[in-house]
């Protein structure tokens, strides 16, 4: 028996109870509850004094219980590349080559012990880490084309206790699902460009035989959207529709493209949308149309994803990132808790759901440690509304100190109480070094940032000395010399024009300018492109007439010249000086 007194409950029942209650706990649910009332206080005294034996008391007043998280979208085979994974895009074909690498590594379909032991690690390490993260219920999804995957989550799941839903790309059949019934498979259908009619046929015979729920991560890529609706002349939700596979049980991962048609296929049928808010804010930079949804009355829950890692600041990203909605926190926390776990995992209607802490429920419960100064509530005016708020204005994993599943607690204390922290810390950093080892992540980063530098460096100025003073690998110059021979030279040859004294830029301002220029050049016809009219050209006989003429000119000016230079010099005589008759010279005079 355990008691839990005094402690701040968010029932999450009918009435979305909130106050100060006492829970008695017998064995996997919960037996009785008290409140704070004087009625109440005797009710627990009662308790204490029937189980004094057998029972374990403890003060909760600074505590704050609530019913367990649910992850709609979980990736552990991707909880160790968050970073890698940034680089991608829903809609570029680009990826990331180290990222490649390593998921070949791990989705191999006939691995090695090695290989096994690092499954072993990253599902223990991701449900450890989720359940410390006070998630109890959570949609594990794998690229696996095997089931090589599904031995390391059962080992994983019988020291977490948790409850799990696998869904994978795999072509499923009834033998899948009754060995596996244990962990809820469902099929996981992604780029809907691969699909077959063997897949819509093995679909339709898994409905047939009670598969309850269907993920479907389509619409996410305009160009294979608009490709398969010019395939099939119709999209991908209205084919599976005609197979009566969209259904309330029907559930689309991040749909970006889905036209009204869809959206009226998917608001008549009851199916579901679950959103990933770091996925579409790295993955896309189109709006996801979450008011069209919400406009509609569909359901919508909140995951991780692949970068996601913690649900509760998902809840907050989503919120800041859609603040023009104005949704309610009260309706943002039922996104991670309450109508997740209806979706996925209740058993029982969606109007009758388990999911609460009451009396006859099981208990099952996050605690939420209150004693950090950094982290306080007062709450003894509050409604259910204000524990909303301040839960989703404030709460991170760090602050959920216990929790409970079956009247177990697997986290007391900040501490695990399933396993050896620092072995499970261990392993898995070894299998992370092995994995950016075989992706080849130093050698490939260290490449990047080499090319990055050359990138930046502009070598258009530098002399053959200077690139041999900064460069690490110089170039000789007779291997230079030889690449040239190589080169295919043009067939005509390219003169660069000689400057003329005094020429001016073409691009400059025309001005009247005395250019020197000869009497050859000044009586030949020119032409100027930038100033000359098209349309003042003359006719072909007017340029033949004055071509004709300057020849004439130059012929004359060629010949008076070859004249002036075979005529014969005249001989230098004195000068003499002739007067006039009636002049006579005076005595003195020459």
């Amino acid at each position: 028996m355990i008691i839990l007194k005094n402690a701040y409950v968010v029932t999450f029942n009918k009435n979305n109870d909130f106050g100060r209650y006492s829970i008695l706990i017998d064995g996997s649910r919960i037996s009785d509850i008290a409140d704070s009332s004087p009625k109440g206080i005797s009710k627990v005294d009662k308790w204490i004094e029937q189980h004094s034996a057998d029972s374990e008391v403890i003060d909760c007043s600074k505590k704050i219980l609530m019913p367990p998280i649910v992850n709609s979208c979980s990736r552990a085979e991707g909880s160790l590349l968050h970073y890698l994974l940034k680089r991608r895009h829903y809609e570029k074909v680009e990826e990331d080559l180290c990222t490649d690498l390593i998921f070949n590594y791990i989705f191999q379909e006939l691995p090695g012990d090695t290989a096994r032991q690092d499954l072993v690690n990253i599902y223990d390490y991701s449900l450890n880490r989720e359940l410390k993260s006070g998630i109890l219920y959570l949609n594990e999804f794998s690229l696996r084309k095997d089931t090589n995957h599904l031995a390391p989550v059962t080992n994983a799941l019988k020291t977490t206790g948790q409850k799990i839903s696998i869904c994978y790309p795999i072509k499923q059949d009834v033998n899948t699902l009754r060995d596996f019934k244990y962990l809820n498979p469902s099929y996981y259908l992604t780029q809907e460009h691969l699909l077959t009619v063997y897949d819509i046929s093995s679909l339709t015979e898994l409905k047939s035989h009670n598969l309850k729920n269907l993920f479907l991560e389509v619409a996410v890529n305009k160009e294979i959207t608009e490709k398969f609706r010019q395939t099939f002349h119709k999209s991908v939700i209205s084919l599976l529709d005609e197979y009566g596979l969209i259904d309330e049980n029907t559930s689309l991962i991040n749909p970006l493209y889905l036209d009204y048609n869809d959206l009226k296929i998917i608001t008549d049928k009851k199916a579901n949308i679950i959103i990933c808010p770091r996925d579409l804010h790295f993955f896309t930079e189109r709006y996801f149309p979450i008011d069209d949804y919400i406009g509609h009355g569909i359901r919508f829950s909140i995951g991780t994803g692949w970068l996601g890692e913690d649900v509760l600041k998902e809840v907050r990203l989503f919120r800041n990132k859609y603040k023009e909605l104005n949704l309610s926190n009260v309706e943002l926390l039922y996104s991670v808790t309450k109508v997740p776990y209806q979706l996925f995992f209740s058993s029982e209607s969606y109007a009758d759901s388990s999911y609460c802490i009451d009396i006859n429920k099981p208990a099952e419960m996050i605690f939420i440690d209150l004693s950090d100064t950094r982290f306080q509530f007062f709450p003894e005016d509050q409604s259910f509304e204000s524990v909303c708020d301040f839960l989703v204005d404030n709460l991170v994993s760090h602050n959920i100190s216990d929790v409970m599943t079956g009247g177990i607690f697997k986290l007391r204390n900040n501490s695990s109480a399933v396993g050896n922290e620092e072995e499970l810390i261990t392993n898995i950093n070894e299998t992370r070094n092995r994995l950016y080892k075989i992706g080849k992540y130093d050698e490939l980063k260290k490449r990047k940032e080499t090319k990055q530098s050359i990138s930046k460096l502009d070598m258009g100025g530098r002399s053959d000395e200077e690139i041999k003073m900064f460069s690490d690998n110089p170039v000789e110059t007779e291997e230079r010399e030889d690449r040239e021979e190589f080169r295919v030279k043009a067939r005509i040859p390219v003169f660069r024009p000689k400057a003329i004294p005094g020429q001016r830029s073409l691009f400059e301002q025309a001005e009247q300018s005395s250019i020197f220029q000869t009497d050859e050049f000044q009586e030949t016809p020119e032409l100027n492109l930038l100033l000359t009219d098209s349309g003042a050209s003359k006719s072909v006989e007017e340029d033949l007439v004055q071509v004709s003429s300057v020849d004439e000119t130059i012929f004359k000016r060629l010949v008076a010249e070859r004249k002036a230079e075979t005529a014969p010099k005249p001989v230098n005589q004195e000068s003499k000086v002739e007067l006039p008759k009636n002049v006579k010279l005076k005595f003195g005079d020459d």
